[in-house]
């Protein structure tokens, strides 16, 4: 029996993924290497595990473990192909004992969603690496990850009790124990922490929690040196100050942030601390004093302090944003993580960060030096442009300087990133020769066939050149593969890291866990485009097809990478290549010949028209109704209408003469339809002698407002969207309304003019205006507002992913206690109304879906 085959048997055959599409979605992090599986098998439990790694076992076939896939160094990708092992399903919390401190986890559960459960009964986990809302526990204890907390609570080895570890034959290892302490035999628990993945597969983790502080203080302070703020940290830690976090930021960072962000800092200020105290009031309070008092003995040039929950964010903004800033200081220009994480003894972090700036300024390449001071952990950045050979060679002899200075000061190459691949080729320096070997040995012990996560952390196989297996070769060496997609998109394509945050904001993703139906699997694809190893082909179109460009991904990006841009130029490339689907072919020729991509009689698109209704012949106001809204439904015309004209508004429409605008076309890439049907609209708008043209439709107005003006098709017509108008037309006393039932409205920012145009208020200014009418927001709306499940023309590709997004956001609404969803666009309000009639059946509640224009319209007195 093929292996393939058996892992299906065990997992289910949705749950082992062989396409090389999909595989090449697992390809990359954040660091330079690449590495695709031959297969990605997705387990549910610990007796799945065992037989998977029996079998591969048997066949002599890799296994790399992976959780979130935020590893910086290479750890989870598949340097000798087989089985991606994902782990993200394995993602409950099995059991809470506050009494007795501790958790059972599954190694797939993310920390920042653990945290959120605890802190219901107000305890935490207190490891907090930065990529702590996406990162899986699992991984976490693979990599001893650590975060800005471990100052005062330590690494995440210190909460690790005991774990549940399956084996490369198959058999199942408990280690540790719920009591508080164990002297039994070797800590095997700690054996397994750090170790990548490469000697065994955590399915199970006990996790010591702690109560959470009573209250906490954070404070940026400001220093005219490295040496001064050094020197005033040393004495807060050895004089007894509990400090929570620690952080530092060096003078090239402070000038990164001040173009980036705008950050405000005093003339002289060439190095910054922020740092939280926490713990019972009184004592943190005598303890902020302290820190004041030793603050100004080193000179201190100013303290802002704060236990506002709403004035901690902006503090701390500086140290969040500093990666993602350094990710856009140029165009074309990435960061490229090499030997970023190192530590060193508290004492000698001044020099350290000096002796960084000399080799940033001997290479021309200023590098920016953040981390956790507090213990010694520093993170060196720096970016550079992909493109140019000249700067790889010169990054190269930077990070060997690095490790060169590590040394010196007596630390380690790795405090909390772990080795993978990044840092294999350069490990025994720190661990020496015979450290190496006794590694190998415990490995050969373990795994005699070398199949856990082989040839990572300087083992048997691992790189010897830091730029092996590197993704970027062909950018590097100018090869003539190299397709581009023009430099602004290329640009997009670079600047993505590959951290995985988009992950938070992806539907598509969040009803699948595959990569290739999240924001960073797609920008995957467009990589391998880019870069030539890739052409285009079914599969490919399928993933991109399942888009909705919505863009949510750029607002939980970082780095804001603008990934929808990405997938529509892809999608470009692939209609190029003829694999246009199938779905969308007669939809181009309909929007051409029939005016609408639903292949409808032009001659019933007025349908929905109130009776008696007759447009002028001219009018400065035209208004168009859209496809979808003239030809699927029946509310959203009558309703603006009877607005417009109680409003004494001023407008026409085109009636039956009225033509597509051409946004599905350019949604699926193909640009010559949509040109075509931008043209077609310009003549139309000329002859009617228009200066404002008003939508109702959130695409039509996108397209008539961004893109035809970005694609050559400008008319000098202003586009507003019917909420713009509405808003208008309220704050200028031109309509009233009567009182009506009392309702509870939850609006739906629609995409395309949310996230994409910046209209947020507006629509809620009119809600908020109506007489009876309660607004009450999505947990996530405005930039963080999940789509419906329309978007990007999914609905007509993949309806039954699109009705489950849709019917994700309708739950959404009843949790935040709605009984009427509405929104602004009628694409918006069909995928909405399948998700509601979805709602009823499965008694999940009842609730409404209308346009706003219905809304209105019904309280207009």
């Amino acid at each position: 029996m093929e292996l393939v085959e058996r892992l299906q048997q065990i997992v289910g055959q949705d749950n082992v993924v062989t396409s090389e599409v999909d595989c090449l979605g697992y390809a990359r992090d954040m660091s330079v290497h690449f590495g695709p599986p031959d297969m990605v098998v997705f387990p549910e439990n610990t007796e799945q595990v065992s037989e998977i790694m029996k079998a591969c076992n048997e066949a002599k076939v890799p296994v790399i473990p992976r959780g979130g896939g935020t590893s910086v160094t290479g750890a989870v990708l598949a340097m000798k192909g087989g089985v991606l092992l994902n782990l993200i399903r394995m993602n409950k919390i099995l059991e809470v004992n506050l009494t007795d401190h501790y958790v059972k986890v599954e190694p797939g559960l993310v920390c920042g969603n653990l945290n959120a459960a605890l802190a219901k009964d107000n305890y935490f986990f207190p490891p907090d690496p930065g990529s702590a809302a996406i990162a899986t526990l699992g991984g976490m204890i693979n990599t001893n990850a650590s975060g800005i907390r471990a100052v005062k609570y330590g690494t995440t080895k210190d909460f690790v009790m005991g774990l549940k570890v399956v084996l490369a034959d198959g058999s199942i290892l408990k280690t540790g124990t719920i009591a508080p302490k164990s002297s039994s035999g070797y800590d095997l628990t700690q054996l397994f922490c750090r170790s990548e993945g490469t000697l065994g597969v955590i399915t199970e983790a006990t996790l010591k929690i702690l109560p959470m502080p009573e209250y906490s203080i954070s404070a940026r302070l400001e220093f005219p040196s490295i040496e001064t703020a050094g020197a005033a940290v040393t004495e807060m830690l050895t004089t007894g100050i509990p400090i929570a976090t620690c952080e530092i930021l060096d003078n090239v960072s402070i000038e990164v942030l001040k173009k980036a962000i705008s950050l405000e800092a005093a003339e002289g200020v060439n190095c910054m601390i922020m740092l939280e105290l926490d713990g019972h009031r009184a004592a943190v309070e005598e303890y902020q004093g302290k820190v004041d008092t030793i603050g100004k003995k080193h000179s201190m040039m100013f303290a802002n302090w704060t236990d506002d929950m709403a004035e901690k964010a902006p503090l701390w903004e500086a140290r969040h944003k500093l990666v993602p800033a350094m990710s856009r200081l140029k165009p074309g220009y990435r960061l490229v993580p090499l030997m970023e994480d190192f530590g060193v003894p508290l004492t000698k972090i001044p020099e350290t960060i000096n002796q960084i700036q000399k080799v940033g300024d001997k290479y021309g390449f200023p590098i920016a030096t953040f981390g956790h001071i507090g213990d010694g952990n520093l993170h060196a950045t720096f970016i550079m442009d992909v493109k140019k050979k000249e700067e790889w060679d010169a990054v190269k002899k930077i990070a060997f300087e690095l490790v060169d200075i590590t040394s010196e000061m007596d630390g380690t190459m790795s405090a909390e990133h772990g080795v993978g691949m990044a840092k294999a080729p350069y490990i025994g320096d720190e661990v020496g020769d015979t450290g190496i070997k006794v590694m190998q040995s415990i490995k050969d012990a373990l795994d005699p066939n070398d199949i856990l996560n082989p040839a990572k952390m300087g083992l048997s196989g691992s790189i010897e050149d830091i730029y092996a297996r590197n993704a970027f070769d062909p950018l590097k060496d100018g090869s003539d593969q190299v397709i581009t997609f023009g430099s602004e998109v290329d640009n997009e394509i670079v600047a993505c890291i590959q951290c995985g945050f988009c992950r938070l904001g992806c539907p598509t993703y969040g009803q699948t866990d595959m990569e290739t139906l999240n924001a960073r699997g797609r920008v995957s694809i467009a990589f391998q485009m880019l870069t030539g190893k890739l052409e285009p082909n079914q599969e490919m179109a399928e993933r991109l097809y399942q888009c909705m460009l919505c863009a949510n991904c750029r607002f939980t990006c970082p780095a804001s990478v603008d990934v929808a841009a990405i997938v529509q130029a892809a999608r470009q490339r692939v209609v190029e290549k003829g694999y246009l689907p199938e779905v969308f072919k007669q939809f181009m020729v309909d929007t051409i010949e029939k005016g609408n991509p639903f292949g409808e009689k032009k001659e019933t698109r007025t349908d929905s028209f109130p009776k008696g209704f007759e447009a002028k012949e001219k009018a400065e106001t035209l208004l168009h109704l859209g496809c979808v809204g003239s030809y699927q439904d029946v509310k959203i015309i009558p309703s603006i209408i009877k607005i417009l004209e109680a409003a004494g508004e001023d407008f026409t429409v085109l009636g039956d003469d009225e033509t597509c605008c051409g946004y599905v076309s350019y949604l699926v890439g193909d640009m010559a339809t949509f040109d075509k049907a931008a043209e077609i609209n310009l003549e139309k708008f000329k002859k009617a002698g228009i200066k404002n043209l008003v939508s109702t439709c959130a695409g039509c107005h996108k397209t008539f407002g961004h893109l035809y003006e970005k694609h050559g098709h400008a008319d000098g017509y202003k586009a507003e969207h019917a909420v713009e108008l509405l808003d208008r037309l309220i704050q200028e006393g031109k309509l009233k309304f009567k009182e009506g039932k009392d309702l509870k409205v939850a609006y739906h920012d629609p995409c395309d003019i949310g996230r994409h145009m910046g209209i947020f208020e507006p629509p809620r200014n009119v809600i908020k205006a109506l007489p009876n009418v309660e607004l009450v927001e999505f947990a996530l709306n405005r930039n963080l507002a999940k789509c419906c499940g329309g978007g990007g023309g999914v609905k007509a590709f993949d309806n039954e992913l699109s009705g489950d997004i849709g019917f994700e956001r309708i739950k959404q609404a009843i949790a935040v206690g709605a009984d009427t969803v509405v929104s602004a666009c009628p694409s918006c309000k069909n995928s909405l109304n399948q998700g509601a009639a979805r709602a009823r059946k499965e008694k999940l509640g009842k609730i409404k879906v209308m346009d706003i224009t219905e809304l209105v319209a019904k309280r207009l007195a």
